[in-house]
């Protein structure tokens, strides 16, 4: 009897020590300075955006024809900087007769095709950072980062 008694205290024993030695490892482990291994994680900036919108334009059907179709277009440029918004309202007449004319250099069958009105949103981009650099010298360059087209409506 007394064997029986020695291996249940000693398990006992042997379960309170490996408590206590796992106790101590999760204190251990959670005692350890957490702020080192934490990255400073810094809120992203609001978009914004600049819009140009309601511009109306004739084209021809195809290259070499009379304007006959009218184009109405509308896009919006995306920066994190307010004063860019700013400056872009201020500028938007300029920006227009650009974009305008850029748009006169189009058809209503070139309109049809995706690649067309990607590249004429790249541009229209273009044209409103070089606005803004040009006239303003505003810092830092290309302020705007994306053109979106949120009206394009070709009719005959």
């Amino acid at each position: 009897m007394n064997l029986k008694k020695i291996l249940i205290f000693g398990g006992i024993a042997l379960v309170v020590l490996s408590g206590g030695v796992g106790g101590a490892v999760v204190f251990l482990h959670h005692g350890k300075n957490k702020t080192a291994d934490v990255k400073r994680v810094v809120p992203p900036k609001p978009l914004l955006f600049a819009e140009l919108d309601n511009v109306v334009v004739s084209i021809p059907a195809d290259v070499g024809q009379p304007a006959t179709a009218y184009v109405q277009f509308g896009i919006q440029f995306a920066t994190t900087d307010p004063d860019a918004v700013t400056a872009f309202t201020s500028l938007l007449p300029i920006v227009k007769a650009d974009v305008i004319n850029l748009v006169m250099n189009e058809t209503q069958k070139t309109l049809q095709d995706p690649a067309t009105r990607t590249k004429l949103a790249a541009n229209c981009l273009a044209i409103s950072n070089q606005v803004l650099e040009k006239n303003t010298d505003f810092k830092p360059a290309k302020p705007f980062t994306a053109a979106y087209i949120t009206n394009l409506v070709v009719q005959d």
